[in-house]
């Protein structure tokens, strides 16, 4: 009888994590997703690609509620040395300007199509603490993230990501 109990208690343990697991709304997330386009589009109907036409990218969520995602232009130019710490500040400045990369604990609002990624660290400093909102959608394999229009480029931008799940 013990090992039955045992075996039942553990069985009803694991639905009821398989059932809270099913009901996350973060679960549809969860897994690594690979760049597909990122389009800043403007209010004037423009389209503007800062990281290409190609750009190179992946952001994973993990189970746990934490995610990174980091995203680069498609010809990055190397360092003249491959010194780690090296690099003039011309190629200093083309490196910074042509990759964007942050992680940080992220929470999910399927009601309001929102997932807000709290970022504990970033390339761009101004990002450190502060919390970075996507609307969302999933269209098959692909998630589709986009963001409040902010000023860019002489005009209102709204920043456009589709990701493909890694399989």
């Amino acid at each position: 009888m013990p090992g039955t109990l045992a075996r039942t208690t553990l069985l009803v343990l694991l639905l009821c994590l398989s059932h809270a697991y099913a009901n996350d709304a973060r679960a549809p997330f969860i897994g690594s997703w690979d760049l597909v386009s990122l389009e800043n589009r403007g209010a004037d109907g423009s389209v503007h690609q800062p990281f290409g036409a190609h750009p190179v990218g992946r952001i994973t969520y993990t189970a746990d509620g934490q995610m990174s995602a980091q995203i680069m232009h498609e010809t990055r130019k190397p360092f003249a040395k491959a010194d780690l710490y090296g690099g003039t500040p011309e190629e200093k400045a083309a490196a910074y300007a042509s990759y964007i990369a942050y992680y940080g604990p992220f929470d999910v609002d399927a009601a309001a199509g929102t997932v807000i990624h709290h970022v504990i660290a970033s390339l761009l400093p101004n990002w450190v603490g502060g919390d970075q909102l996507r609307f969302y959608r999933f269209e098959g394999d692909t998630l589709v993230l986009s963001a409040k229009p902010f000023p860019a480029f002489g005009t209102e931008v709204t920043p456009h990501v589709v990701w493909r799940r890694v399989k």
